[in-house]
């Protein structure tokens, strides 16, 4: 009876009578999932957990990095993208996060921000090396697996066929590119064919620009504006010395302040506005405006209307500040006219030059900002007349003269245009007209001898 009772016993144990035993979960043959079971349960882990699970663990595979890396940047559309006009894509960031160790509070994880049409993205950058991976989640078949989720009373037999996938098959693309800043800026012709054959799916521009700044060191503040405008440049970099020098000059001092930006004319610093200072055009706390190439002229190089807005006061403090470019690619080695060759790599040598050299100035913002002019805005209604439709709000402030009207009140054009007609135009029509008069005369002769032959 003993032995009959021990070869139970074993056989339970191998499996072979199926009673207590589960066949290895999608956790189990997979290690570093678990960290995921802390926001969802295994049964619930879905195939867009597990793509960026893959791409996380090829990509730990290629770089050779552990979970937790701090010299790991990890660069992300997930979130944003949405597979099929569905399928939400935020799950699979909770599992970069929680698989990689790469986090927003350890300043080494970067989310893109990319329209809904875009494909799923993750990028892994080393500091220092340079080396950086690029993958590419094939949208259809993400949307075949997520179709099969959802639908299936099994959700494991979806996980496991999940996983039998290739790197091939659920992958659209995998790359691995050396992008440090040194080799890019030191051999510029051979990384813009890379760039022109979209090695990273278009998305080099970014994730270079983001990686560079990173690994020499980009602020909060930075880091937050890239994410919004989902590359660096340098009109977002002059974005954040605007804001350091505003901290000096025009420092929030109170929880009423707040503020109101005029964006005339706008550029790429006004995204860093907008994503650090939350002052967005939707709250009304950012008015754009373009200037005409005309307007332009009559205008210090300006780089907008700022004021702080005091709510309980109703009242604020504006300064119109300047931006000198011209100082700044001086100072950064490059010519002005780089920025847009668009047909060679000097369009993005430029870019990448100034962001790097414009993070040495962060603390030094006056080199290249200075107050153009200082006034009041004393009440709501005075802040809002200077960005009403059809106002230009420079002139309202006087910093540039109003345009001329008519004696009626309308508005004439700076240059009047008035047509002259050269003098042998007067000869040529005078000919026309008298050839035309003697042929009239003639058949008016032939008519009448016409009808006196008939009549006789």
């Amino acid at each position: 009876m003993r032995f009959v009772l021990v070869l139970l016993a074993c056989l339970v144990a191998a499996g072979v009578l199926g009673v207590g035993v589960a066949c290895a979960s999608v956790v189990d043959e997979c290690p570093g999932l678990e960290r995921l079971t802390v926001l969802v349960p295994e049964s619930e882990i879905s195939p867009m957990h597990l793509a960026a699970y893959r791409a996380v663990t090829l990509a730990m595979d290629r770089l050779g990095f552990e979970c937790g890396d701090s010299d790991v940047l990890a660069l992300t559309d997930a979130g944003f993208a949405l597979i099929a006009d569905r399928y939400s894509t935020a799950s699979a960031l909770d599992a970069l996060v929680l698989v990689s160790g790469c986090s927003k509070s350890n300043g080494n994880l970067v989310v893109v921000h990319a329209s809904k049409w875009r494909p799923l993205w993750f990028a892994f950058y080393r500091k220092g090396s340079g080396e950086c991976v690029y993958i590419e989640v094939d949208s259809g078949v993400l949307e075949q697996y997520m179709e099969m989720w959802m639908s299936a009373s099994d959700k494991s037999s979806v996980q496991e066929s999940f996983m039998s996938l290739s790197d091939d098959e659920l992958f659209s693309k995998v790359s691995m590119e050396s992008i440090h800043y040194s080799n890019l800026l030191s051999n510029p012709e051979s990384w813009h064919e890379k760039m022109e054959s979209k090695v990273f799916g278009g998305n080099e521009f970014s994730i270079m620009t983001i990686a560079a700044c990173w690994d020499k060191g980009m602020p909060y503040e930075l880091l937050q504006a890239a994410e919004l405008h989902n590359h660096i440049c340098p009109g977002l970099t002059s974005g954040i010395l605007i804001m350091r020098y505003l901290d000096e000059v025009l420092p929030i001092e109170s929880s009423s302040q707040y503020y109101v930006i005029l964006a005339v004319p706008p550029w790429c610093k006004d995204d860093a506005f907008q994503a650090v200072y939350d002052s967005t055009v939707g709250k009304r706390r950012m008015r754009v405006m373009m200037l005409s190439k005309e307007q332009s002229e009559q205008l210090p190089p300006v780089a907008g209307i700022y004021v702080r807005w005091d709510r309980s006061e109703d009242r604020g403090d504006a300064v119109v500040l300047t931006f000198d470019w011209d100082k700044a690619c001086s100072v950064c080695g490059v010519e002005r006219s780089w920025f847009k060759k668009f047909d060679s790599y000097e369009w993005w040598y430029a870019r990448l030059k100034v962001d790097l050299d414009l993070l040495d100035y962060l603390d030094k913002p006056e080199e290249f900002i200075s107050v153009v002019k200082e006034f009041q805005v004393n009440s709501s209604s005075e802040l809002n007349a200077l960005s009403t439709a059809g106002v230009n709000p420079y002139v309202e402030i006087g910093l540039m003269s109003p345009p001329q009207t008519s004696s009626g009140g309308a508005e004439t054009p700076a240059t009047e245009v008035v047509a002259v007609i050269p003098e042998w135009m007067y000869v040529v029509i005078g000919v026309l007209v008298a050839a035309i008069v003697v042929v009239a005369a003639v058949s008016a002769v032939k008519v009448r001898k016409a009808k006196s032959s008939r009549e006789s």
